[in-house]
Parts: structure tokens; C-alpha cells; sequence
């Protein structure tokens, strides 16, 4: 009941300062806007963070913790001008945004599900810084799909839930597959598989058909003799 209390109290007062600053904004007063809005995304994030660390059962409160956090970060960065605040901003909302369901996951194990979109956000965060640095599209490419394949690997080690998650393995696989692929072609070295895949088809293929047609020639002469091969129950010279 004291915590529910202290809560409400928080965002009356969060309220009542964002109703005057939209009065005095709209009266046309030269106010920082930009500054206290930053302050009261933050501000609004603490509340929520309060919400998740004093009980258990609030588990869901990082979730909106996370963005609003992000979102203050992001007002409060452009406002005092940082240099590449306005390209890096959208990182620090993504990577506030997956700290939050991170946060989700290592309160309780249960909620395995959060790893996923914890490591997207994440990925997506350090992409968008990849490409605001580099300016690279394919590299940041290849950097995306591995985030994507280490996400599924770790829904797969990570403990959580009553049974293990192997289905997890085949999505990363199929990612890490992809962002070695699209590392290859930002490297120029992709025309080379052009001749591996079909050197690597023709060996297994070929391989297949010398084990088949060895088996079948192996088993040719006691087919055709009539004689069976001796069972294990008869040993020889015991006739």
C-alpha cells in the first residue's frame, strides 16, 4: 500500500509538470522544452525502475524502464548538442530498450523469452552504431545476422524453463550461415564459392554413389550362390 502510494504521488507530480510545460509551451514562453521533457522521460524511467526493483511481481516495469530511459538519454543528448547525437541516438533508445528485457530475463529465469528480443534490440542497437561509424551496409549486415545467430545460442545454453530449448540451434545455425555469407560477399571472397558449392555437391555426391554401389557389390556373390552367411549361433567347424 506504501509503495502504490509513493507511485501515484510520483506520477501526479510527473503529470502535473508535463501539463505546465505543455500550458507554457503553447503560450509561446521560451522555455527549454526539449531539456525538461529529457528530464521527465527520465524521471518517469526511475519510477518504473522503482517499480521493478521492490517487487518481484513487477516484472514488467523494466519494460517500459528501458524505453523511457532511452528516450531521455536520446531528448537530453540532442539538446546538449554531443556530437553524432542525432546519428547515435536511435543506438542508445535500441540498447535501453533491450536492457530492459534483459533485465526481465535475469530477474527470473522462467522468462527465457526475453533473451530474443533482448538480443534483436541489442543487435539492432550495435548495427545502427556499425553503420553511423563505418557507413559499411554489407558489413553491418553480416554483423546483424551473427547478433541474431549469438541471440538463438545463448535461448539455447541460457538456463530457464522446464525443458532444454534445442529447437534453438537450428535458427542459429541458419543465421550464422547468413552473416558469413554476406561477410564474404563485403569481402569480395563470395565468387569463390561459386566453384566450392558445386565441388562440394560433386564430392558428396560422389562419395554416396562409391559406398552404395560398394555395399551392393560386397553383397552380389551371396545372393547369387544361395548360401546364407553364417548366423552367429554357428561357429565354424561345429558341423
Amino acid at each position: 500500500m506504501r509503495t502504490q502510494r509513493t507511485v501515484g504521488a510520483l506520477f501526479g507530480a510527473l503529470l502535473l509538470v508535463a501539463g505546465v510545460l505543455l500550458l507554457l509551451q503553447a503560450l509561446g514562453a521560451a522555455v527549454a522544452v526539449g531539456l525538461f521533457w529529457g528530464v521527465l522521460f527520465l524521471a518517469a524511467a526511475a519510477v518504473f525502475w522503482y517499480l521493478f526493483a521492490t517487487g518481484r511481481q513487477n516484472w514488467w516495469a523494466a519494460l517500459p524502464g528501458g524505453a523511457l530511459l532511452g528516450l531521455g538519454l536520446t531528448v537530453l543528448t540532442g539538446e546538449a548538442g554531443l556530437p553524432g547525437a542525432a546519428v547515435w541516438g536511435g543506438s542508445l533508445f535500441l540498447g535501453s530498450m533491450g536492457a530492459g528485457f534483459a533485465a526481465v530475463y535475469l530477474r527470473e529465469h522462467e522468462r527465457w523469452w526475453a533473451i530474443i528480443p533482448a538480443g534483436v534490440l541489442t543487435t539492432l542497437a550495435l548495427t545502427s552504431a556499425w553503420d553511423a561509424a563505418m557507413a559499411g551496409e554489407r558489413a553491418s549486415g553480416a554483423l546483424f545476422f551473427a547478433g541474431l545467430a549469438l541471440t538463438f545460442v545463448l535461448v539455447a545454453v541460457l538456463p530457464g524453463g522446464p525443458g532444454r530449448r534445442r529447437w534453438a540451434w537450428i535458427p542459429a545455425a541458419a543465421l550464422a550461415v547468413l552473416a558469413v555469407l554476406i561477410a564474404l560477399e563485403a569481402t569480395a571472397l563470395l565468387s569463390v564459392l561459386d566453384y566450392l558449392w558445386p565441388l562440394a555437391l560433386i564430392a558428396g555426391g560422389g562419395f554416396m554413389l562409391w559406398r552404395a554401389l560398394g555395399r551392393r557389390h560386397t553383397a552380389e556373390p551371396l545372393e547369387g550362390s544361395g548360401e546364407r552367411p553364417p548366423s552367429s549361433s554357428e561357429e565354424p567347424g561345429s558341423r
